[in-house]
């Protein structure tokens, strides 16, 4: 094995590899279990489907994004009694290349649950893991010279309603506020993970290979002794050779998307429970028209919230491009919808994002699929309420909820009639940004994929390390515990010999 960053351009037709620890994917929870093992003095080897970028390599475009950082090209959907965009990135730094950054603690509550429900962090270093993912990536909130209108106007919405609104904690400690967080961050304000844990992985011994996708699996008895899979071309994403790893421990690290699939393809998975059990933190949007200028693409992307935990739902700014801005408005096309987007510049945009409780999902080969509850589908028209309700207090005078037949509010007096409770979903805009669960952790080996230490159940050296292994929905944005969940299984791994 050769230290350092590798790609496409380096590698002969065919190569192998031998090392101490193979992860499979190079995002949150692979790029952080790195670091950890590197440090333990072991030889790692990180397999990354997608490429190495730089900041000058982004541009501010959805359909160059879409090809190069995201999963399935932006694609990739949830379909059921609706349909459910899920996002997720593609690339050395996974979804942190295409986050806002947003950053929370792990909510203790979740913590306790974990702990009680599954026997969670049986050593109880967790939320020290927690603190130094925290301090790691420079989390922090961003001054309000770099926030822009889109957050102030939510904020003074906010307090004018009596609810507590905050600027969000980033790991972005250089964020200038160019708004293009989904497009990959272009001034490198932005500590995506291959700046931060990665970074600290390559000073040691660590070799990153990017274009490499994992496909299938050698193994005898209760281990796995080799994976092998194919170099992409970065451009036509064509197979163009082969690759061998083989090592003593394996960490897959996919995503709760592609965990699961690795794991089912490869006759890995040791129950029925894999890839099901996913959770989706769907979320919508309200825009709202101001007399003021907004330019909402000026300033932190998500910069602001609101904590409505008490009734199921945060509230979150947000910044789209003008393309996707318009493929979200349920203003009539025609006139109508060409004369809301006429006033971009005086246009905010903010959603609800909720826990996600009754809604299940699971993971197959095929597809997502999703069955939206009733209780989360109340509770997101509660929190588009909500929203809208901010909007005019903050003094809106046109506010449009991404419900179709809602039309356009003009008064807050218009909100329950336009968004009523008992709205179906197939007429709400929504998508999903974290999925989660779908490898889920647990203490009973008939009811969970991997153990309490993230090993998967069956098997002496395959591990799972990501926000798959979640034993419930979060709740919040997950990149801050999908890191700790990374140091937490690793260190384990680090411990077996």
């Amino acid at each position: 094995m050769q230290r350092g960053k590798h790609s496409f351009e380096h590698y002969a037709e065919s190569f192998e590899i031998d090392c101490d620890v193979a992860i499979l994917g190079a995002g949150a929870g692979g790029c952080a279990a790195a670091c950890v093992l590197a440090e333990a003095g072991l030889k790692v080897a990180v397999f990354e489907e997608g490429r190495h970028w730089k900041n000058t390599d982004f541009k501010p475009s959805n359909p160059w994004a879409f090809k190069n950082l995201y999963q399935e090209r932006g694609t990739r959907i949830a379909l059921g009694n609706g349909w459910l965009p899920v996002n997720g990135g593609k690339g050395v730094g996974g979804s942190t290349l295409i986050n806002s950054a947003i950053s929370f603690k792990t909510p203790q509550p979740i913590v306790r649950d974990w702990r009680e429900r599954v026997g969670f962090d049986p050593d109880g270093r967790f939320l020290e893991h927690v603190e130094h993912v925290w301090e790691t990536i420079q989390v922090g909130k961003n001054p309000p010279q770099v926030q822009g209108n889109n957050n102030h106007v939510f904020k003074r919405g906010a307090e004018a309603l009596g609810w507590k609104a905050e600027f969000l904690d980033r790991s972005a400690p250089g964020c200038t506020g160019c708004g293009v967080c989904q497009l990959g961050c272009p001034s490198g304000g932005k500590n995506s993970v291959d700046k931060t844990y990665l970074a600290l992985a390559l000073r040691h011994d660590v070799g990153v290979y990017a274009d490499c996708k994992a496909t299938g699996v050698v193994k005898e008895g209760q281990r796995v002794l080799a994976i092998t899979g194919r170099t992409l071309d970065p451009d036509s994403q064509e197979p163009v050779g082969h690759w061998t790893v083989r090592a003593d421990r394996f960490l897959v690290s996919g995503g709760p998307i592609g965990s699961p699939r690795f794991l089912m393809a490869n006759g890995l998975a040791p129950n029925g429970h894999c890839g099901l059990h996913l959770h989706l933190h769907p979320a919508s949007a309200v825009y709202a028209l101001f007399h003021e200028r907004i330019e909402h693409w000026r300033g932190v992307s998500q910069g602001t919230y609101v904590d409505r935990w008490d009734e199921g739902y945060l509230l979150q700014t947000a910044t789209v491009t003008p393309d996707n801005n318009f493929l979200g408005l349920t203003a009539q096309l025609g006139p109508e919808a060409n004369a809301f987007m006429a006033q971009l510049q005086h246009m905010a945009i903010a959603g609800a994002i909720i826990h996600d409780e009754d809604t299940v999902g699971r993971v197959t080969q095929d597809g997502i699929f999703f069955e939206f509850g009733d209780q989360d589908r109340q509770i997101l028209l509660k929190g588009l309420r909500a929203c809208a309700q901010l909007y005019f207090a903050a003094g809106a005078h046109t506010v449009l909820p991404s419900v179709v037949g809602a039309g356009l509010l003009t008064s807050p007096d218009q909100i329950e009639a336009a968004i009523p409770l008992d709205t179906p979903f197939t007429r709400m805009i929504a998508v999903a940004s974290h999925p989660m669960g779908t490898c889920r952790m647990g203490d009973d080996r008939q009811r969970s994929v991997v153990d309490p230490r993230g090993r998967v159940w069956g098997w002496d050296n395959l591990f799972v390390a990501d926000a798959s292994t979640f034993p419930t929905s979060l709740g919040v944005n997950p990149q801050v515990t999908v890191m700790a969940m990374g140091r937490l299984v690793a260190e384990g791994m680090a411990a077996t010999g």
